[in-house]
């Protein structure tokens, strides 16, 4: 059995994109405009390729249809998370996701529960994060007024703080940042707005109104979230949540540690470089690139200066 597989991964071109990700990670053409880099992906938009072992050269997909023993013989019909890095340079689009149910019966995919971690942040940058809206009849009015300074609710941001984002929370980013995102794999967005961007070609971007007013909160609730911080072996290790969906933790190592595997473990090392080891063979792991920790592994290692962010689905019931 594979006890780690190691990822190349898809850089997708964006509007609001630059080449920073590109730069930051040593990876692809620094002349595109990339605005998400999928690091860990089993999604048909943009799938992961193994690099190593007997699986090099099959996508992340075809390994986990045929090979469910190297992921705790996981249940979900298709893999269930999805692992990115965004580079925001212009605002991107308000939008809303919808929970399972919804994206089952109208776009055939996974809703979409979401977790972002801000890296860089420039000064003054803000996210949107909900509405004003008491009904859907004054949130859909809100809409067909354009009433975008009253209706959605802008906070500020900066680095290392965090959000999760439920299915059906309004959402979005104006200024400059980078993140790190786990989120339920899943490529459905309803945009609300777009800033009347438009391409080369002078069209722009789809919306989705009736979509998103189906699916949104009304009125907006924020999530109840117990963050955990604690220090492991000299190495401070940040528990960000713990969902029905995924659980998320940041190993800001500088010290050996060890680190339990409970099922299987998506790993992208968000900075630094280090060995990992598991049953007395090391690997190089560095900045960008992803890994999954496979579920015939209890335990793994990791030595060096490396920031880290470990994300597992949640124990089957």
């Amino acid at each position: 059995m594979e006890n780690v597989l190691f990822l190349d991964s898809v850089l997708k071109e964006k509007p609001y994109g630059s080449n920073r990700i590109q730069k930051k990670f040593h990876i692809g053409d620094e002349s595109l405009k990339i605005g998400e880099y999928w690091a860990i992906s089993a999604h048909d938009n943009g799938l992961s390729v193994i690099s190593n072992g007997k699986y090099k050269g099959e996508t992340l997909k075809e390994v986990y249809a045929n090979h469910r023993e190297l992921f705790d013989r996981d249940t979900h019909e298709k893999f269930p998370l999805l692992v990115k890095i965004n580079e925001i340079q212009e605002p991107c689009s308000v939008q809303v996701h919808p929970d399972g149910a919804y994206a089952k019966k109208y776009e055939n995919d996974f809703g979409k529960a979401e977790f972002c971690l801000w890296l860089d942040v420039e000064k003054g940058t803000k996210i949107i994060r909900g509405h004003t809206a008491k009904t859907k009849e004054e949130f859909r009015k809100a809409i067909e007024n354009k009433e975008w300074d009253t209706l959605f609710i802008r906070k500020p941001v900066h680095a290392n703080e965090f959000v999760y984002t439920p299915a059906g929370t309004v959402h979005g980013i104006e200024g400059q940042l980078m993140m790190a995102e786990v989120q339920q794999s899943s490529d459905v967005t309803y945009r609300i707005y777009d800033y009347d961007r438009k391409d080369a070609n002078g069209n722009t971007r789809e919306l989705h109104i009736d979509k998103a007013c189906n699916v949104t909160n009304i009125t907006h609730r924020e999530p109840e979230i117990s963050l955990n911080v604690t220090l492991v072996q000299g190495n401070e290790v940040i528990e960000y949540v713990n969902t029905e969906y995924f659980r998320v933790t940041r190993y800001k190592i500088e010290e050996e540690i060890t680190i339990q595997n409970s099922r299987y473990s998506l790993c992208l090392p968000l900075s630094g470089n280090g060995v990992l080891n598991i049953n007395g063979v090391d690997y190089d792991i560095h900045a960008g690139i992803g890994f999954i920790v496979t579920s015939g592994v209890k335990v793994y290692s990791i030595k060096g200066n490396v920031d880290l962010l470990v994300s597992e689905p949640p124990k089957e019931k």
